[in-house]
């Protein structure tokens, strides 16, 4: 059967990593009874069975079926967790299902690895978590424990496209249209990481005060944590006017709840702190801001976006409530533990925070701008009273080469750091020319620390580089991109746009040769050839002796 892409689906096919489960589970598992359990839940849910063709349409298989990998490996834990990782890290190929795959790792008789991993156009969280549950059901019950589904996932694309056209997309737009006028473009943010995650506590005595408080204008703690982040991100963009995107299930009818497949989505809220508000005032505003996104949330993200002409790509997240780490729930098997095996963050700045006041800053950042964040987050909090002016309110001093105080530049972006372009259109898998030049120039503009522009053919080593530099920049590219630089062909290509260069070239279906390289090394002086020998003898002292410290 053929249907069209639902807007979840369609908006899936551009990001970059697949949904992942992993669990030790200590006891014993049946393989057999789990490859059983898994043939019954791929055959209830069609759209565990389903491939994507070129032309954007999901195909749904009559047949077929997810092998759950039996793979023994004697008291080797940590190959386990790589093996693991190599099922993460394994392409999907999309015009063929399934796109689902799973294994259950043996390292002793009472001890397991189970791993699944879904591509995001078949699932999304809250549907891993129903796949685990009927899993368990059928392998505890046996193989007719799992009702039929009464609809599926397909017919529910058709529908939604079909709604959510003509005179009831107008009605649905009529609020968003109102609320996103004049909508600024979202804050670019330091370059970073694919992936981390922060944590930090709030003081349960101020938890408890705010929740107090909050109460008393009928607004939630969520409201209040949301209103502690606008001010952080108020004071990073310099602006009283911001957006920040709040999950949602997605699943807009009750009927949709037992329907395996993508559906979760985001739902803009749009904060003002202009007027120069007490925080009391900002969390009313909050409030109602909040309210008013929830019961309008029908429309998919995406879909909105597209239909109003706005940008809310890069808007930060917000989340209120515990994580939620779904698991088998096999007879005599207790889960141990879960095993993270790919970065979660669903925007550059994720937050989420839960009623104890535990914050959890998932993002794509650098690393010391997001600890800024967290620290500036709960610093508001804990001094935050509905009386207190938002301006008053404390936010600790950055310590990294970018400042939260610093003037916008010309082009938008808080100084020292250099914008990076927008993300590609979906389905171009190699970033452009353009965006790849941005970001080394964000890079090294980190690593020079400086607040002037560095000129795309500027020598960077004149301008102070050296070799740990070069070593820290191979470092970050292979984070960002999963490109190896040689350290010999960055001495050799000291500038912005050569550097940009090589990255693209190796990012190309087809790189090219050393030939290049070998010509530019033959065109060295002496000098030169002194620095890279020097920094090439550093490199490998540094690998020797992390070696010789993990033996």
């Amino acid at each position: 059967m053929r249907y069209p892409l639902s807007f979840a689906q369609a908006h899936a096919l551009s990001l970059p990593e697949p949904l992942s489960h992993a669990t030790w589970l200590d006891g014993p598992v049946d393989p057999v009874a789990l490859q059983q359990a898994m043939d019954v839940v791929v055959a209830r849910h069609p759209v565990l069975r389903t491939s994507v063709t070129a032309s954007g349409e999901q195909v749904v298989s009559e047949e077929g079926g997810v092998v759950v990998e039996h793979v023994v490996l004697p008291d080797d834990v940590e190959r386990a967790e790589s093996v693991a990782a190599a099922l993460v890290a394994r392409p999907f190929d999309l015009d063929r299902e399934p796109l689902l795959r799973a294994a259950v790792i043996e390292v002793r008789a009472d001890r397991f690895l189970f791993v699944l991993v879904a591509h995001r156009v078949v699932a999304d969280g809250s549907a891993l978590g129903m796949l685990l549950a009927d899993l368990s059901t059928v392998y505890r019950e046996g193989l007719s424990a799992l009702s039929p589904s009464w609809m599926d996932y397909g017919d529910y694309a058709v529908w939604q496209r079909e709604r959510l056209d003509g005179e009831e997309l107008a009605r649905q737009l009529e609020h968003w249209r109102e609320v996103l006028r004049d909508v600024p473009a979202p804050a670019r943010l330091p370059a970073g990481h694919r992936a981390a995650r922060s944590t930090a506590a709030v003081d349960p005595v101020a938890v408890r005060r705010l929740s107090d408080g909050a109460g008393g204008v009928g607004a939630t703690l969520a409201a209040v944590f949301l209103a502690a982040y606008a001010v952080v991100l108020s004071r990073y963009t310099q602006g009283v006017d911001l957006v920040v995107e709040v999950p949602v299930s997605g699943r807009v009818r009750v009927e949709l709840k037992p329907i395996a497949g993508p559906f979760a989505d985001a739902v803009p809220v749009r904060v003002s702190l202009a007027g120069a508000p007490a925080f009391g005032d900002l969390l009313v505003r909050v409030r109602d801001a909040l309210a008013h996104a929830l019961a309008h949330d029908e429309v998919p993200l995406p879909k909105l976006a597209a239909e109003l002409g706005v940008d809310l790509s890069g808007a930060a997240r917000f989340t209120f409530g515990p994580p939620v780490a779904p698991a088998l729930d096999l007879p005599g098997v207790t889960v141990r533990s879960h095993v993270v095996l790919t970065g979660t963050a669903e925007a550059d700045l994720d937050l989420r925070a839960d009623e104890s006041g535990t914050l959890t800053l998932e993002h794509r950042t650098d690393p010391g701008f997001a600890d800024w964040v967290l620290r500036s987050v709960v610093a508001v909090l804990e001094h935050a009273a509905a009386d207190t002016a938002v301006a008053e309110l404390p936010v600790p001093a950055p310590e990294g080469t970018w400042s939260a105080g610093a003037e916008l530049s010309s082009n938008g972006v808080v100084g020292p750091v250099t914008a990076v372009s927008e993300p590609e259109p979906a389905g171009n898998p190699v970033p452009s020319g353009d965006r790849i030049e941005e970001t080394v120039a964000a890079i090294w503009g980190e690593f020079l620390r400086t607040t002037e522009p560095i000129g795309r053919h500027d020598n960077l080593f004149a301008l102070g580089s050296g070799s740990l530099t070069a070593v820290r920049f191979a470092a970050r590219i292979a984070d960002l991109y999963g490109v190896t630089l040689p350290m010999d062909r960055i001495v050799t290509s000291p500038t912005i746009a050569a550097l940009a260069e090589i990255v693209a070239a190796e990012l190309a279906p087809d790189p090219p040769d050393d030939a290049a390289r070998d010509a530019a090394l033959a065109d060295l002086s002496d000098d030169e050839l002194d620095d890279l020998l020097r920094a090439v003898v550093a490199a490998r002292e540094r690998r020797r002796t992390t070696e010789g410290d993990l033996r």
